[in-house]
Order: structure tokens, then C-alpha cells, then sequence
């Protein structure tokens, strides 16, 4: 009976502890380049046209990545641009980006990889970001607030805090802007435009 008992508490035992431990998790890759999920990421903006009619546009090809040092680079293929207009596609890419000369838009900027290393799953962190827009030929240094939502040891999501705010007018596209107006029969676009990213990096 004190053998069947012995038997009896000890598999007790061990299930109780079987019981308390963590489900095993996927093993955090430390010191890897982290690299963007085009599936579960997305870029947009939104348009103004004679004053008051909204439209939002997105690219269908955007690539990211960043590397073990912290070196952040996107890169948007241009001639990816989809307005939900088959018209108005070609004329952009044609006119607007002129991707013939400019294929490619990228933003890069350096990150502290110790802060997000650190961040715990499902925490966030805000960052203001210094990055440089490389657009039409154009260089230029812009603020970018970000949050960094921690998905998982190998997986995070990078939002947008307030949008980038891309006046087209400081990357020399006034030309394309208003051959578009042209083209249209529109009396006015406005240059500035607000930019939104849903980013999911993975390693």
C-alpha cells in the first residue's frame, strides 16, 4: 500500500509540475537582420483633389529590412502604385514618379536595436525616427513617429504614430503634378500628402 501510495503522489507530482511549465515558444534569434512580411504589411496614402475629394492609393511591392546594427531600409517599387484606376496607374508612374529615371523610393534610418531587444512580448514602444527620404532624385531628412508593438520572440509590427506628411513640391514633382491636372481636367491636386505604414518585420 506505502508503494502504491509512493506511485500515486509521484505522478501527482509530476503532472502538477508538467502542468505549471511554460509551453515551449519559438527561440528568440538574437543578433539577426529582421526582414519585412509583404503579406502582412501595407503602405498607403491619401490624395486630395479639387479641395475636397479624398482618394487613398497603395503600392503593391514594398521591401524592408534591418540588420543586426540597426541600419532600417524600405524600398517602394513606384511602378507598383495601385489607385484603383486603371487610367490613372500609368499616368502616375509615367508623369508623377517618372519611373523610367526614378524606379525606386527608399526610406532608411538608424535604430538603437537595444531598445527593441529588450521589449517585452505585447509591450510597445514609441520612437521618433530621423529618416532620409530618397524620392525623385531628391534627398531629404524627415521626423517619423513610430510604435513598435512586440508580436512575438521573432516577430514584431511597426505602425505609424501621426502620418508622414510628403509635400511633392520639395522632390521636384511639381511638373508631374500638374501634367496630371492636365490630363485630368482637374483645377487643382494638392502636393501634400499623409503617409500610413503597417510594417511586420520577422528574423
Amino acid at each position: 500500500m506505502k508503494i502504491i501510495k509512493t506511485l500515486i503522489l509521484g505522478t501527482t507530482m509530476a503532472f502538477v509540475v508538467s502542468a505549471c511549465q511554460k509551453t515551449p515558444t519559438e527561440p528568440e534569434r538574437t543578433g539577426a537582420n529582421w526582414t519585412l512580411n509583404p503579406e502582412d504589411s501595407g503602405m498607403t496614402y491619401v490624395t486630395v483633389k479639387l479641395g475636397e475629394l479624398a482618394e487613398i492609393n497603395t503600392f503593391r511591392n514594398v521591401t524592408g529590412s534591418v540588420s543586426k546594427d540597426g541600419i532600417a531600409t524600405i524600398a517602394v517599387m513606384l511602378d507598383s502604385v495601385d489607385t484603383n484606376n486603371e487610367i490613372r496607374d500609368p499616368r502616375m508612374t509615367e508623369h508623377l514618379f517618372e519611373t523610367e529615371s526614378y524606379p525606386v523610393a527608399t526610406a532608411s534610418t538608424k535604430l538603437d536595436m537595444s531598445v527593441f531587444d529588450n521589449l517585452a512580448i505585447g509591450a510597445r514602444h514609441t520612437e521618433l525616427l530621423d529618416m532620409t527620404i530618397d524620392l525623385h532624385g531628391v534627398s531629404e531628412q524627415m521626423d517619423f513617429y513610430v510604435m513598435v508593438t512586440r508580436l512575438g520572440p521573432n516577430k514584431v509590427l511597426v505602425e505609424n504614430k501621426a502620418p508622414l506628411l510628403l509635400d511633392a513640391r520639395d522632390f521636384g514633382m511639381e511638373a508631374g503634378l500638374t501634367k496630371l491636372q492636365e490630363l485630368a481636367g482637374l483645377d487643382s491636386i494638392t502636393p501634400v500628402v499623409p503617409i500610413t505604414v503597417s510594417f511586420v518585420f520577422e528574423r
